[in-house]
């Protein structure tokens, strides 16, 4: 060891650095590759013991007949998240929508962040037809869809108490912007088993082109815009935040077109409920608890429903005696609408549509179920305008036959939807104008309509009850 003593300094520290150099390089090109692979096997067998994953599953249907709002917002959320190496999806697209809809397929896997936590998603699909139904071809299979979210278990609170209500506004604020409204419809599983099934509604219909007088268009706007402000009203007066509105009339005055109207105004998406689909009056209490906030409740035709929810009087005027539970009754749609039931939900709007008025029990018509009346009668002058702007282009102009047509809806009943089909028969202003007087005409020499308005017994002009 004498010959490093007689080595200089100065020699000496070069050696170390050029040895320090030499080891630096080895590891680099030699050492660290070796490792990485070893490391990486040693790294995921202690991830696999030290992180325990949990798994949420999200069904699309909470229950038998009621939709899961956390399933519907994840998948819209996740159409966000498509990964752009992703090799299978499902493309469709109705004949009036603009754009493509990307469904997911079976086993479809998603990543996601979530201040710094890593989310994996994962998207199943299963048919399966139940055994109360397997002999029988009337029942559509049972379609079961869900969502897998699995994350580390220490990270538990975060997901359920942060993530998922971020997801949950995540889904409001895309379904605002894309001013999404659905059409519910009552769709039966089996004989024991029934629930909603939606599609978009795309019914152009709005305000601007619903042919109504416009002092009865602006009431009901105004009454819309008063419901849906005054949360906090209903609550300090202890009433169910909802509102009942009667539509009636002769058919084609525009009834179907004012509940399009009034749900795409309000953005509610809407529950068409059959109530032939119906059994009993626990099947109506079970359909009616799994519709949606922010909605409208249509029954279309009540007169013609099923006889136990019409009135409840017989010919001689006695009371029939309703069997509750095992059939469907009118108290059984009553207490959803006006009894302690009306109170599990909110914001909410329920409408009943009728050609006969006078055929329906006095308890529908009463304030606090139907709140507002509305008479869609017979085309005026002001709707045929509407509607002239609407089929021919005649907005900011008034064509010479109008004054004509204007003397003839004075002593004539025709409804709208009949002028409608009068003017869609040319683009020619002149030629479809000289239909519709024709049409007029021949109204007019036949006398009285097929259908007698209830109104001439109530009083004329009278449009529109209102209860406070």
């Amino acid at each position: 060891m004498d010959f490093l003593k007689k080595i200089p300094p100065v020699y000496a520290s070069n050696v170390v650095v050029y040895l320090m150099l030499v080891w630096s390089k080895a590891m680099d090109c030699y050492l660290l590759p070796m490792l990485r692979f070893p490391l990486l096997i040693l790294h995921g067998f202690f991830k696999r013991w030290l992180i325990k994953p949990m798994t949420l599953q999200i069904e699309e249907y909470h229950g038998t007949s009621s939709r899961n709002k956390v399933y519907d917002a994840s998948a819209l959320y996740l159409q966000s998240k498509i990964s752009p190496s992703t090799q299978i999806l499902k493309i469709s697209q109705t004949w009036r929508e603009t754009s493509l809809t990307v469904n997911f397929a079976n086993n479809q896997e998603f990543d996601d962040m979530y201040e710094g936590v890593p989310l994996k998603w994962k998207f199943n699909s299963m048919s399966k037809r139940s055994s109360s139904s397997s002999t029988s071809s009337a029942f559509k299979p049972e379609q079961k869809q869900y969502f897998e979210l699995v994350f580390d278990l220490q990270q538990k609170e975060k997901v359920i108490n942060l993530y998922l209500p971020y997801v949950l506004e995540t889904f409001e604020a895309m379904k605002n912007e894309r001013k999404i409204v659905k059409l519910h419809t009552l769709v039966r599983i089996d004989a024991f088993k029934i629930r909603w099934e939606a599609i978009n509604l795309e019914h152009p219909a709005t305000f601007q082109t619903v042919a109504m007088e416009p002092e009865l268009k602006k009431t009901v706007l105004e009454d819309l815009d008063r419901f849906v402000k005054r949360k906090e009203f209903y609550q300090s007066v202890g009433r169910a935040w909802k509102r009942g509105y009667l539509l009636y009339g002769p058919p084609g005055t525009g009834k179907s077109s004012l509940i399009a109207a009034m749900a795409n105004y309000l953005k509610f998406d809407v529950y068409d409920l059959q109530l032939t689909h119906l059994k009993t009056d626990m099947e109506l209490r079970k359909v009616l608890l799994s519709t949606s906030n922010k909605s409208i409740l249509v029954i279309e035709d009540i007169d013609c429903s099923q006889p136990g929810v019409q009135d409840r009087k017989n010919a001689n005027g006695i009371r029939k005696p309703e069997l509750e539970g095992n059939q469907l009754t009118l108290s059984g749609l009553l207490n959803f609408i006006d009894g302690l039931w009306s109170s599990c939900g909110e914001e909410r709007i329920v409408v009943f549509t009728t050609n006969h008025k006078s055929k329906l029990d006095p308890a529908l018509l009463r304030s606090g179920r139907m709140d507002m009346h509305i008479h869609m009668s017979y085309c005026t002058y002001e709707g045929f305008k509407i509607l002239a702007c609407n089929y021919l282009r005649t907005c900011e102009q008034k064509h010479p036959l109008f004054e004509e047509i204007e003397s003839l809806l004075k002593k004539t009943k025709v409804t709208p939807a009949q002028v409608a089909e009068q003017l869609m028969k040319s683009e020619e202003a002149e030629v479809a104008l000289q239909g519709l007087i024709t049409l007029l005409k021949q109204k007019k020499n036949q006398g009285k309509d097929e259908y007698q308005e209830e109104d001439e017994y109530e009083g004329e002009n009278k449009q529109l009850t209102y209860f406070i």
